[in-house]
């Protein structure tokens, strides 16, 4: 009997998501190879079936591509380490180390201040939106977005792109130095622009690991930072993936031989965390306005909802919901000169087994308590999703229940 099957209906293939073409062969008793005859770009991809990662393998003889489920690839690296260089190899190929920056000589300690100011957020908005325009959105996270529910409107109007921003399968930087360069040229200069940074031998580059660039804008409508989507983030030791998501930023907080606290990225510029806000004026209904945890997740609930919606970075990050700009307003200040009177808080709904998202759900109701809105609490059945987005994507809406009203209402 072969080992080799076609894809089918009820087991399309992984790699392209098509049922039929394409082959699957079985090595041993849990070891599948699947040969895609569509996608032959020969980079590793996220399944548009399952969201899992596939590793290239090679190209076959009949021009078809060799992929290999991502945690098998590793399992079958580690025994074969295992086999030949012992286990603390292993450790060492395993995990995937934070991003850093190069070292810097130490001449240049001196120099190096531990922060550079961001610039003011209109010139921000417009480095960072010409920027963008530099950039595209790959295939590999397009079919990503479109698994997530996206539609190809959403996908344009979003501005999302993609790094790196090259077509190689092996990183190389010349192109990063050049769209820098064409930043500079239009704009003078990106110092202060959180994500550029300068190189030892003086050219000006970005940062960022391979993944998906997500825009923040502010109550002005600003686009004013940029936040990266990790195609590989790191794993807890139960493989569970965490830190998913990395600011757009030149900081790493570093030591000089004499002790003095430096930025390693010389003249970089810290990003921070911030919230952003997701609306459309044209078209959103001001009077309610969801709070949730994401930008991602904030972009698809506007899409959906049309009603405005602000992430915030983490659930315990709610404080900067108070955060003022430099015209001295808070995004809140902005939502109710547009006549919004109900916040609405939508946390994942996780909350009901993880005692610490609960817990920031009450801080930020209690946090919200002196405002001078409706507050209120949005739940859904957890078998339909985790998250806003999750429910959204499958035609769910959330209820909510007001647990707050307004003073003398």
């Amino acid at each position: 009997m072969s080992n080799f099957r076609n894809v089918s209906k009820r087991e399309p293939c992984p790699i392209c998501g098509k049922p039929d073409w394409c082959s699957i062969q079985e090595v041993g008793s849990s070891v599948q190879l699947h040969y895609c005859r569509r996608v032959l770009s020969g980079f590793d991809i996220i399944s548009p079936v399952n969201n899992r990662e596939y590793v290239f393998i090679k190209q076959s003889k009949d021009g078809s591509c060799l992929y290999k489920d991502r945690e098998q690839y590793d399992a079958d690296r580690d025994e074969w380490l295992l086999q030949n260089s012992g286990y603390h190899q292993i450790r060492q190929q395993k995990e995937r180390p934070k991003q850093e920056p190069p070292k810097q000589p130490e001449s240049h300690a001196g120099n190096n201040a531990l922060s550079v100011q961001a610039k003011p957020n209109r010139e921000l908005d417009l480095v960072y939106r010409s920027f963008l325009k530099h950039l595209h959105l790959n295939k590999m996270h397009i079919r990503y977005l479109k698994k997530e529910g996206w539609s190809n409107q959403l996908i344009q109007r979003s501005m999302l792109r993609s790094l790196p921003v090259n077509h190689s399968r092996h990183y190389n930087s010349d192109d990063r130095e050049r769209i820098t360069l064409e930043l500079i040229h239009e704009f003078g200069s990106v110092q202060g622009v959180p994500g550029f940074y300068q190189k030892p031998d003086g050219k000006w580059t970005f940062t960022g690991s391979s993944g998906i660039l997500i825009p923040l804008y502010d109550h002005n409508h600003c686009l004013y930072r940029l936040r990266i989507r990790l195609d590989h983030p790191q794993a807890d030791d139960s493989g569970k993936e965490k830190n998913k998501y990395n600011n757009f930023s030149s900081y790493f907080e570093s030591k000089t031989k004499g002790g003095a606290l430096v930025n390693a990225y010389i003249n970089g510029c810290r990003s921070g965390s911030h919230i952003g806000l997701y609306d459309n004026p044209t078209v959103d209904d001001y009077t309610v306005c969801y709070i949730t945890e994401g930008e991602k997740k904030a972009i698809y609930a506007n899409h959906v909802l049309r009603v405005p919606v602000v992430s915030i970075p983490g659930v315990n990050s709610f404080n900067k919901l108070l955060e003022k700009s430099e015209n001295g307003f808070t995004v809140l200040d902005y939502l109710k000169s547009q006549g919004c009177r109900i916040l609405i808080i939508a946390y994942d709904s996780d909350k009901y087994i993880n005692q610490s998202v609960l817990m920031y759900e009450n801080k930020i109701i209690e946090f919200l308590s002196s405002q001078d809105f409706y507050i209120g609490i949005a739940f859904w059945n957890p078998g339909f999703g985790k998250g806003l987005d999750d429910i959204l994507s499958i035609n769910v809406r959330p209820n909510y229940e007001l647990v707050k009203e307004i003073a003398g209402v």
